[in-house]
């Protein structure tokens, strides 16, 4: 019998845990000692809890994407985390179906005596009827025929025929070699075809696909695809049957073929709708708009536009967003419009990307606010009436204080608008019931590089930092603590330190603060005002501790520019920042719990002057390009019905 320890199945789920823990326990326990590879795709956080847990309590490998990646890429991902941990052979199977331990041997054999194969087993539903034991594509006509009606079709075939041997998704198994030289599932399907698709790869760099005599699944099927009660199925199974099936002609037929799929592409969509039975059609919206949106999306080949709610790039532009616009722009899916009212009311685009939607209501003077507030109303009445979604990066977990009736409802026009939430942290809890991505906040080193390299290589640029030096940057705002600081600092006039303060106070009272503890304390300086980037930096370079007093910190930017520049840092102590801790490595982030003390910042600098870390901060997982790939898939997924 063939060593299944050299097997790691790779299970993709979304939706109910209850589902996977059925079906996958009796695959784990009939297949032991094979590797188990769960990929959560993250339909809600209470979900994806249950699933860590599940994965945690059975020894599974969890990977937890900030996303749902859709079918195809969440399977790559699983993939790469059980060939990482060694795995020769991958089994994928979907999260209702469970396959035994002579159909798996069967697989493994197969693929082990010829490892160009794409082996699946004869699939059957739950009733125990064959479900799919492969199918033929004709490639003249998109339609569909099981293989075990071939003698049939072959008799009333057109002898000039070509067709597309191809086999389910739902369980299927491949060799290393095989999914390295193939490249993994084609990402841009997201759901459904995926599967066509790998067949045709397979089958033109000269592999095979079969059905294995003997091996079976059972797979109960149409958890995610029907609505409950109903016949129907869900709006996402007729848009990406629809749209993919023309994604796949543009892919793989001839200029001459794409037109014949696409004269009977209407005639198709039909009748996909139609395996959602005639009922439907009572309440016909959802459906058909789905269909229609299908047919849409399925002849255009061109990115999706997004106008970001960030105006003109200038040199006071928080550099997050000026290097998400760039790296987007860098994308071949997406094409990135930058705001002003006249485009957000009468342009074309397809998605509207805000970060702090309060901002468009802002402005200095009485008459800019109204103005303001008039042309907003404008253009969420355009946002209303296009039906053009929403996607919101939350910052913030409250709205900013000083905000006008007409302000809120602004905003509650923009919330019922929004189609998807983007977070930077899985402990942010939006409070709009939508499908949510987390999308870490990316590094700031490619920014600051060349500023770095101007400071070392100049002859009067010093980058020695101070060894008692704790520096606070950024906004002086009343929730950021820094009186905190100052308090400290002067309750303690024995401490050998200095304090440097660089950045714009928002509060007349604050300034006048910082600047009366400046006048009284010789160990104390502020520099009031913007401090552009290479200064920024600099000052940065020179401090031995960067100290955030916040309140309360739910994610910041500033924290993590500290930590690009190779700085360690002071913030306080809750759960996102101890993950932040972990991953970023030993001595990088220190922690301080309710107010900051003169103790917290006698501890941190004592461990940074006698056990400084090593090398710099982890912060691989921050990188811009896989950031960019995430909001591209928010997007994109905003679009969905």
């Amino acid at each position: 019998m063939s060593n299944l320890s050299r097997l790691a199945v790779v299970v993709v789920s979304y939706g109910d845990p209850a589902l996977l823990e059925h079906h996958t326990t009796q695959v784990a326990t009939a297949l032991a000692p094979a590797r188990i590879v769960v990929v959560d795709n993250h339909s809600t956080d209470a979900n994806r809890a249950a699933v860590r847990n599940l994965c945690e309590r059975k020894g599974w490998t969890g990977v937890f994407p900030g996303t749902n990646t859709g079918f195809g890429a969440g399977c790559n991902l699983g993939a790469a985390a059980a060939l990482a941990e060694g795995a020769e052979v991958l089994l994928f199977l979907n999260p209702d179906a469970t396959i035994d331990t002579e159909s798996a041997v069967r697989l493994v054999a197969a693929v082990d005596a010829e490892p160009l194969l794409l082996a699946g087993p004869t699939v059957l539903g739950s009733d125990g009827e064959v479900a799919s034991a492969g199918l033929d594509l004709d490639l003249e006509t998109g339609t569909m025929r099981p293989w075990r009606r071939r003698a049939q079709h072959s008799r009333s075939q057109r002898p000039e025929a070509e067709t597309l041997p191809w086999i389910t998704g739902a369980c299927f198994a491949v060799t290393r070699e095989l999914w390295e030289r193939v490249g993994g599932f084609d990402e841009r399907y997201f759901l459904y075809w995926e599967d066509v698709d790998l067949c045709a790869r397979v089958q033109a760099l000269g592999g095979r696909v079969a059905v294995i005599d003997g091996a079976t699944a059972t797979h109960s099927g149409g958890g995610t695809q029907r609505a409950e009660g109903s016949r129907a199925k869900s709006p996402a199974y007729y848009y990406f049957n629809i749209r993919n099936r023309a994604l796949f002609a543009r892919t793989w037929l001839s200029q001459e073929r794409q037109q014949a799929w696409r004269r009977g592409a209407v005639g198709a969509a039909y009748e996909i709708l139609m395996r959602g039975g005639r009922r439907q059609l009572l309440h016909p919206v959802r459906p058909v708009s789905a269909a229609v949106r299908g047919l849409r999306d399925g002849r255009r080949d061109r990115p999706v536009r997004v106008l970001e709610s960030a105006r003109e790039l200038r040199a006071t532009t928080n550099p997050y967003i000026v290097q998400l616009v760039q790296t987007l722009g860098r994308r071949d899916d997406t094409e990135v419009l930058l705001f002003g009212f006249a485009r957000a009311i009468a342009g074309r685009y397809d998605v509207f990307h805000v970060h702090w939607p309060e901002l468009l209501m802002s402005a200095r003077t009485p008459l800019r606010r109204l103005a303001r507030r008039l042309l907003t109303t404008a253009f969420v009445a355009r946002l209303t009436l296009t039906r053009t979604p929403v996607v919101r990066t939350w910052h913030n977990l409250l709205r900013p204080d000083g905000l006008s009736r007409w302000d809120h409802r602004l905003l509650d026009s923009l919330e019922r608008r929004t189609r998807h939430v983007i977070r930077l942290t899985d402990q942010t809890a939006p409070p709009l019931d939508v499908p949510t991505s987390t999308i870490v906040h990316a590094h700031y080193r490619d920014w600051f590089a060349p500023m770095i390299e101007v400071s070392t290589s100049s002859a009067t640029g010093s980058t020695t930092s101070h060894p008692r030096r704790v520096l606070y940057f950024g906004l002086i705002k009343p929730y950021k603590g820094v009186e905190l600081l100052l308090e400290a600092v002067a309750d303690s006039p024995e401490a050998d330190l200095e304090v440097r303060l660089i950045g714009s106070p928002t509060d007349p009272a604050l300034a006048d603060q910082v600047r009366a503890a400046v006048a009284a304390d010789a160990r104390v300086s502020a520099e009031l005002s913007y401090a552009d980037d290479a200064t920024l930096a600099a000052e940065i370079a020179q401090a031995a501790l960067v100290v955030l007093p916040y309140r309360a910190m739910h994610n910041s930017g500033a924290l993590l520019l500290a930590l690009s520049l190779d700085t360690p840092v002071l913030a306080p102590d809750n759960e996102v920042n101890r993950r932040l801790a972990d991953e970023v490595g030993a001595g990088w982030l220190h922690l301080f719990e309710g107010t900051l003390t003169i103790e917290d910042l006698e501890r941190a600098l004592k461990s940074v002057a006698t056990d400084p870390p090593s090398g710099r901060p982890d912060l691989s997982a921050r990188e811009w390009p896989e950031s960019a790939a995430l909001h591209a898939a928010a997007f994109r997924a905003a679009l969905r019905p």
